[in-house]
């Protein structure tokens, strides 16, 4: 695969992510179907695998912006064990919870944690890429930019709220991750970094 093919390919693995994050709170929350749950959280779980491998090929082309690679591709390694979390180790924590009250709220928190590390992590990427559109690309791009930096920031801030306490901060955090999220997948089709390795 070829640079620009990585980078629109972790563009739209990204997108998809956010896409399903949207659809998950607007639909799948409120649903009495059961398939539409573990079907939402497969897709994830496949994006979000795409998206480390895409990333890691990426810092192995671009050792230059290796920091940028890295931390996508360590917010798609945790978002894989926050959604496998989901989709193996909910189902049995709620039926043993009448004999181990705590467990599923134990498990659930865990998930939780990762989740906000990831919202963090992509927050981080969308300000380093939203940094480098604002210093190095087009009208467009550098509106982009100067935006994804505030939403990075936000999510930063919000998602280190949420690890500490997870209760007031969840929707915030999440609502904050997923915009950073889709900065990152927008700006990497507007303002791809410069290979200058």
């Amino acid at each position: 695969m070829t640079d620009r093919s990585l980078l629109r390919g972790l563009a739209a693995v990204l997108l998809i992510t956010v896409a399903s994050q949207v659809f998950y709170i607007t639909v799948v929350s409120g649903s009495a179907n059961e398939a539409l749950r573990p079907l939402t959280w497969f897709t994830e779980l496949f994006a979000f695998t795409a998206s480390a491998v895409f990333a890691l090929a990426l810092a192995t082309r671009r050792p230059s912006q290796g920091v940028i690679w890295a931390t996508i591709a360590i917010a798609g390694l945790v978002n894989i064990i926050q959604v496998g979390m989901g989709l193996s180790m909910f189902g049995p924590a709620m039926e043993a919870s009448d004999a181990v009250p705590q467990l599923f709220a134990a498990v659930l928190a865990g998930a939780f944690f990762f989740y906000f590390l990831a919202k963090l992590l992509l927050g981080v990427a969308a300000i380093l890429l939203g940094l480098h559109a604002v210093l190095s690309s087009g009208t467009l791009a550098k509106g982009a930019g100067g935006i994804a930096v505030l939403a990075g920031a936000s999510s930063v801030i919000l998602a280190l709220l949420a690890m500490v306490d997870a209760e007031s901060w969840r929707f915030a955090a999440g609502a904050a991750g997923t915009a950073a999220t889709a900065f990152v997948g927008l700006l990497l089709f507007l303002a791809p970094p410069v290979h200058d390795a």
